[in-house]
């Protein structure tokens, strides 16, 4: 989350836009956030749940603005187990041109995740939760937005050329 927050927020994101993410959000999927709000000088919208701890999706639909430009939404939550209905949230945004992060962290180990059926444009899950070693994790993203963002970091094998005036 945080290498899309950086490469996203650089990219695509200007001083007065609005990010949205649920009041269940993980610290994981706020702290990025809140660090590019800071820096750049965005506003962030939180869709606000229930009793039940379900996200009141009337509420979510009247948070769009005409700056609104990123959803970053947990799929399961941590806390209270509660199964969001991202397809909705997606189909939704997408609806107002918004692309959409959902975090998978919770869910990828116990569900089957399609991207391509959900056409989510970025989901993200980390390493350990697939009994894989701690500090990694997965960013998929749709080529369209991967093709425009600017790198996080830079060398190695990504490089094509490099001069002193140019790489």
């Amino acid at each position: 989350i945080n290498l899309l927050a950086f490469s996203f927020g650089e990219t695509f994101l200007k001083q007065g836009d609005e990010i949205i993410i649920s009041e269940m959000e993980h610290h994981a999927n706020i702290v990025p956030w809140q660090l590019l709000a800071e820096r750049k000088g965005l506003s962030i919208k939180v869709i606000p749940i229930n009793d039940r701890g379900e996200l009141l999706m009337d509420e979510f639909e009247k948070l769009f603005s005409t700056s609104t430009r990123l959803v970053s939404v947990t799929h399961i939550s941590n806390v209270m187990g509660s199964i969001n209905p991202i397809e909705h949230i997606i189909e939704v945004a997408h609806r107002h041109d918004v692309p959409v992060m959902i975090d998978a962290a919770q869910s990828i180990q116990h569900h089957h995740m399609d991207v391509q059926k959900l056409n989510c444009d970025f989901l993200v899950f980390s390493g350990h939760k697939m009994y894989g070693p701690t500090g990694i994790g997965v960013l998929y993203g749709k080529k369209k937005w991967l093709n425009q963002m600017m790198a996080w970091q830079g060398g190695g094998e990504m490089i094509d050329k490099v001069t002193f005036q140019k790489t």
